[in-house]
């Protein structure tokens, strides 16, 4: 049975695709009505009503830019019509001058018998012909820069077109680029996003921690225990690691260190992996220098000099990291699907 996009109503199948292939909007199944907290519907609606207002006023701006094209397309379309009019006549105005002319090379042969017998009448004739002559090159003068006229016209047309293409072009890109930067249970991750993006990658890590405390209700305790891992939203989980590997190119992110994790020989089923993996994983993503651990002081806040997956350091207790939460936090990215 097909479904319909809340946001720009595109017909898909439920529980094959994960977002809206024309708005982009998250489609992912709402979890048992049992579990949706209260005051989540309300939310929901106000989140959907803000995203279809988006989606309108965009497919408007494109729709004016497209009428705008058909405009153009049409002055462009009557300009070339002009031009095909005005060569037409020039063609016809250099066919009557080559007819004059032969019509002149016939008669030479009698008018040199006769030249004595019409001479005074062709001088007479003469400044009349001159005049025609020079009326015939004034006429092909003006014809020749009505031409000219109507190229510049079509050329300021055609860039009129090519603006307006690129103006469309980055109405399209800009509705598409715009990333959903909060969950359905209410939390943005806005200022996650924006320090992401403009590199402050201790900012960054610090507000990690303080929204996986705020989505897990544990903010004044201060750190995340085992239930709360094994119970973090996935959603929440997939945009926090999103915004990390997306901004830091791959280097950041929990995706990351949790392959690096498998890599060292760690499997994500929540397990303790044993001292030897554990702390091969910590050398590798640049938590142990030494066979000594890092405060959270001496972190390294730089992709340049830091190792891949050394970032975010959002599961900690007084400084250093728990294995059995972070075996943990392995294992419910992957019943996540991260």
């Amino acid at each position: 049975m097909m479904a319909k996009c809340p946001v720009c109503e595109t017909e898909y199948t439920p529980n094959e695709v994960e977002t809206c292939s024309v708005c982009g909007y998250d489609l992912t199944p709402y979890p048992p009505t049992d579990e949706i907290p209260s005051g989540f519907w309300e939310k929901e609606k106000k989140r959907i009503a803000a995203a279809k207002r988006v989606w309108r006023l965009s497919q408007s701006q494109v729709e004016s830019a497209q009428l705008i094209v058909s405009h153009l397309q049409s002055q462009l379309d009557e300009t070339t019509r002009k031009i095909e009019g005005f060569t037409q006549s020039q063609s016809q105005l250099e066919s009557q001058i080559e007819a004059i002319a032969s019509s002149q090379l016939r008669s030479l042969p009698r008018l040199e018998s006769q030249i004595e017998a019409i001479a005074s009448s062709q001088l007479r004739s003469l400044p009349r012909l001159e005049s025609q002559i020079e009326a015939i090159a004034s006429s092909q003068l003006q014809s020749q820069s009505q031409i000219e006229a109507i190229a510049s016209s079509q050329l300021q047309s055609q860039s009129q077109i090519e603006a307006i293409a690129s103006q469309l072009q980055s109405i399209t890109e800009a509705v598409a680029d715009t990333p959903i930067v909060s969950s359905s249970s209410g939390f943005d991750y806005t200022q996650l996003h924006r320090l992401l993006k403009s590199g402050q990658w201790k900012a960054a890590d610090q507000e990690t921690a303080k929204m996986m405390l705020a989505v897990a209700g544990k903010t004044q305790r201060g750190y995340l225990g085992e239930n709360d891992i094994e119970n973090f939203p996935c959603e929440d989980l997939r945009i926090i690691d999103g915004l990390w590997v997306k901004h830091s190119n791959g280097l950041f992110g929990f995706s990351v260190q949790k392959q690096i994790y498998i890599n060292c020989g760690g499997k994500p089923d929540g397990s303790y992996p044993g001292d030897t993996i554990w702390y091969r994983f910590a050398d590798e993503v640049g938590w142990r220098v030494g066979g000594s651990w890092l405060s959270s002081k001496d972190y390294t806040f730089s992709p340049g000099s830091a190792k891949r997956g050394h970032l975010p350091f959002t599961i900690r207790i007084d400084n250093w990291v728990y294995t059995d939460m972070y075996s943990s936090l392995a294992h419910r990215l992957v019943t996540c699907s991260i």
